[in-house]
C-alpha cells in the first residue's frame, strides 16, 4: 500500500478516535446541563459517530469506490448513514442560531434558524440523485447548498457576535470567519470538482431509479491506488476534522 495512503488513513483513524474522546469529555464535564446542550449533545453524538465510521471505511459514492471489500463499505449503507448525520448537523445549526436569537434578542435570527433543515433536505435529495443516477450534477447542487448553509451560519454568527460582548463576541466572530471560509472553499473547490467530473462523465449512461438503487446496494470497487484517492483526501480530511469540531463547538455555546 502506498505510504501516502497509509499516512492519510492513519490520520483519519486518529481524528475519529480523538473526536469520540472529545465528545465523551464534553458529555461528562464540559457541556452545561441545559435543554439546549443536551439536544446538541445527542445530535452531535450521531454526527461524530457516523463520521468515525466513515473515517475507517472511506468510499466515493458515485464512482462506487471503497477501500475495504466489506459490507460496511456498501455505498447505500454509507450514504444512508451520511444522510442521517448531515440532517442532524443541519438540526444543530438550526438550534444554534435559534439560541443565538434568544441570547441576543434579534428576532430575525429565529427566522433564519428555520432555513437549515429544509436546505439540507434538498441537498440530500440532490446527493441521492447523483449517487443513484450517476450524474455528478447532483453533487454539484448538493455542495452549493451546503456552501449556502455555511454562509448563512457565518452571517448569523457574525451578527450575533456584533450584538454580544466579552469572550462570546470574539468566539462568535471567529466562528463566523471559519464558517465563511468553509463556504467559500466548498464553492471554489468541491463544486468545481463535481462540475469537472460531470463533464468527464458526459457519455456515461444515467441509471433509472430502481436500477441505480440496486447498483449502489451491491456494486463496489475496492482499491488502494493512491491516484484514485488523491482528490478525495483534502475534503474528507477537512470534513472529518473541522466539520466535526464545528458540530462539537455548538454544544458549548452557553459556556461562552
Amino acid at each position: 500500500m502506498d505510504w501516502r495512503l497509509v499516512a492519510w488513513l492513519a490520520t483519519l483513524a486518529c481524528l475519529a478516535i480523538f473526536n469520540v474522546v472529545l465528545w465523551l469529555w464534553m458529555a461528562r464535564q464540559a457541556a452545561p446541563r441545559t435543554r439546549y446542550a443536551e439536544s446538541q449533545l445527542l445530535l452531535s453524538a450521531i454526527y461524530v459517530g457516523v463520521c468515525g465510521v466513515r473515517s475507517f471505511f472511506p468510499r466515493v459514492d458515485l464512482e462506487r469506490v471503497c477501500l475495504w471489500d466489506t459490507w460496511l463499505s456498501a455505498i447505500v449503507l454509507g450514504r444512508t448513514l451520511a444522510t442521517v448525520a448531515e440532517l442532524c448537523f443541519a438540526m444543530q445549526c438550526g438550534l444554534f442560531v435559534q439560541r443565538l436569537s434568544d441570547l441576543t434578542g434579534i428576532p430575525l435570527l429565529s427566522t433564519v434558524a428555520q432555513t437549515f433543515v429544509p436546505l439540507a433536505v434538498v441537498a440530500e435529495i440532490a446527493c441521492w440523485y447523483a449517487v443513484v443516477s450517476l450524474d455528478h450534477i447532483g453533487h454539484a447542487i448538493e455542495e452549493t447548498l451546503w456552501a449556502l448553509i455555511m454562509l448563512i451560519l457565518a452571517t448569523a454568527s457574525g451578527v450575533a457576535g456584533l450584538a454580544s460582548d466579552g469572550g462570546r463576541a470574539w468566539l462568535l466572530l471567529g466562528g463566523a470567519c471559519v464558517y465563511a471560509t468553509g463556504g467559500v472553499l466548498t464553492l471554489a473547490f468541491d463544486v468545481t470538482m463535481y462540475v469537472r467530473r460531470r463533464r468527464a462523465w458526459a457519455n456515461v449512461e444515467r441509471l433509472p431509479l430502481a436500477t441505480g438503487l440496486r447498483d449502489c446496494g451491491v456494486r463496489r470497487q475496492p482499491t488502494r491506488a493512491w491516484e484514485v484517492w488523491r482528490e478525495e483526501v483534502a475534503w474528507m480530511t477537512l470534513y472529518f476534522s473541522i466539520g466535526v469540531w464545528t458540530s462539537l463547538a455548538m454544544v458549548l455555546l452557553e459556556r461562552a
